[in-house]
């Protein structure tokens, strides 16, 4: 049985329509080109939509850039300009990155090039005779003027720009959809994993279950604010004991990570309540931990989406996320979640959780309910069916 035989078994939800309509592109030629195989969402969204595209008859796949580190170093520099942070991106950096980015080697022998983020952006903008997906997975509404204008013309010169939402982009003459992120109900990553398999799990990592445990999962990055989830967890600690895992990887595509890791263990300063595991790779540790957990949290100071919130609703976990960007989209306050502002309210969202059994389960078993309604994989291959529609027919 294949996987979307699976989904429609298992869940319910009708997958003929989505065989049927992608039928008359049967044997086209896809490279999805990404900066990074693995540790961020983009590489988990970018191999699930390989897999599947595969699965509905496309020959589909997945170029991970040969890229230096410096060119990676950079393309965080401008990462972070596009979210409009402090680090200000001037014309050398944009200047550098273009002349580094036109080196990178493409894989023209395609019929659809679909290019994920900003890395291989310039590159595949020179590329004559294929059709261009390019699909910005940032929130970039707030991006630098300068840094936008940079990238703006390579933009505008692919067949089709995929943003999540139309509030998270400036103007462009594009024809433009947005597709939110989804996840692969079939994964790994997404199973839930029984407690008692759970708890060797965490006897592995040497963490006790003794006290209720929260979690935060995700990539080591100054945006995720894991020193803010520290922080709101010591604050809890004040009124009811409790575990904090704080559970993340390296993205391949990030020259910082290593760096945050090591600050964030400092943060941590040897806490004996307090464990820092970096697991890339590690999908059923990430799910088991997730399973276990009693209160998942999302502390981001800037989210495009937030696909640990996802993965956590689907295994009915209640969640505590920042009021920012795309979670919105997952997180209806007090409905399938709970929204904080800072690290206080953030506090507060985790106790009242813990203190409220009831509550937590509603939470959770909503979100979950959510999930399914609109944020599973086949939700998002519809979607791209009627882009390919645009572009192919």
């Amino acid at each position: 049985m294949d996987n979307l035989s699976q989904i429609q078994a298992l869940y319910n939800i009708n997958t003929d329509n989505i065989r049927r309509g992608y039928l008359p592109f049967s044997g086209k030629r896809i490279n999805m080109i990404s900066a990074g195989a693995y540790g961020s969402g983009v590489s988990e969204s970018t191999g699930a939509l390989n897999t599947y595209f595969n699965e509905l008859g496309f020959r589909s796949y997945w170029q991970c850039l040969n890229a230096s580190e410096d060119f990676l170093s950079l393309s965080k520099h401008l990462s972070n300009s596009f979210c409009s942070l402090s680090a200000k991106a001037d014309k050398a950096d944009l200047e550098k990155f273009r002349e580094q980015a036109l080196s990178l080697r493409i894989d023209e022998d395609c019929d659809i090039l679909y290019v994920h983020d900003h890395h291989g952006l310039i590159a595949a903008s020179q590329i004559k005779g294929v059709k261009k997906i390019y699909r910005c997975h940032f929130d970039v509404s707030c991006a630098s003027q300068e840094v936008w204008d940079f990238f703006l013309p390579y933009m505008e010169s692919f067949d089709a720009v995929i943003f999540s939402a139309p509030q998270f982009h400036k103007p462009l003459n594009a024809n433009v959809s947005y597709i939110l992120p989804s996840i692969n109900p079939l994964s790994v990553k997404n199973t839930f994993v029984p407690r008692p398999a759970a708890l060797d799990v965490l006897q592995s990592f040497g963490i006790p279950a003794d006290y209720p445990i929260i979690t935060q999962v995700s990539r080591f990055d100054r945006l995720k604010d894991p020193f803010g989830v520290i922080d709101a967890f010591r604050l809890v600690r004040h009124f009811i004991p409790c575990t904090l895992i704080f559970a993340g990887g390296h993205a391949q595509d990030d020259s910082e990570s290593r760096q945050v890791y090591e600050e964030v263990k400092q943060k941590a300063n040897g806490d004996k309540d307090i464990s820092i595991l970096a697991i890339d790779k590690q999908d059923y540790n990430i799910a088991a931990i997730q399973s276990i957990s009693d209160v998942i949290i999302q502390k981001s100071l800037s989210e495009s989406f937030g696909l640990a919130i996802t993965e956590a609703l689907w295994k009915n976990k209640p969640v505590v996320a920042s009021d920012v960007g795309g979670i919105r989209f997952q997180i209806k306050d007090g409905q399938t979640g709970l929204l904080c502002k800072d690290i206080p309210t953030c506090a507060q969202g985790i106790l009242r959780l813990l203190q409220d059994k009831p509550l937590a389960k509603k939470l959770g078993t909503n979100g979950h309910n959510l999930v399914k309604e609109e944020f599973l994989i086949t939700a998002e291959l519809q979607k791209h069916l009627e882009i390919f529609k645009k572009i192919l027919q």
